[in-house]
């Protein structure tokens, strides 16, 4: 599992970085196939494909250097986008499955995708925020988030802190017996 980016995060809202996901570049080429495809398929489209192709290299530039997945200790982190981007945070708890999935021409590029299923989401054309094609070693990420998702669960079923928060238990009870104090001053 590598755990390099260009976007790589050491720390969060939602926790430490874990991991994060590698793109393979071979995303342009499974791009450029697939839109040039569609084009060609319309017939409309055909006189389209040199314009598409001569503003694809520009774009998988941009879309590989802005493309990011970090595993943190209680969510994935998406961002992704060019001329639309979007940030996505899918807690840990909420997710339901994470599947693999290829179709002709990804095999042909050598690419697979990785697609997180939320509570609530279901169905083969269901989309979400965590569809993500090109993952190096999509396997392996996605084993990531979920022995981190069953960690999280664990530790919620047992009514245990995460690692993190366990550090900070000490200064929140001190906290309380504070307040709990200027409580029965007050009352006296």
């Amino acid at each position: 599992m590598s755990t390099q980016s260009s976007h790589q995060v050491t720390g969060s809202a939602t926790g430490a970085a874990l991991a994060s996901a590698k793109f393979d570049p071979r995303i342009a080429g499974y791009g450029r196939w697939s839109v040039s495809l569609v084009l060609f398929v319309t017939v409309v489209g055909i006189p389209l494909i040199p314009v598409w192709l001569l503003f694809s290299f520009w774009y998988y530039v941009e879309y590989l250097r802005r493309i990011s997945a970090t595993l943190t200790t209680r969510a994935v982190e998406i961002r992704q986008g060019v001329v639309f981007r979007k940030e996505a945070t899918i807690p840990l708890n909420m997710i339901t499955d994470v599947r693999l999935h290829d179709g002709p021409l990804m095999r042909l590029c050598g690419l697979r995708g990785l697609h997180i299923e939320t509570a609530g989401q279901s169905g083969q054309n269901a989309t979400s925020e965590g569809d993500l094609t090109g993952i190096v070693d999509a396997a392996a990420f996605r084993d990531a988030i979920l022995t981190q998702r069953e960690r999280l669960l664990q530790g919620q079923a047992a009514g245990t802190a995460p690692a993190e928060d366990a550090a900070s238990t000490p200064a929140i009870l001190a906290e309380i017996r504070d307040i709990l104090a200027r409580i029965e001053a007050r009352g006296e």
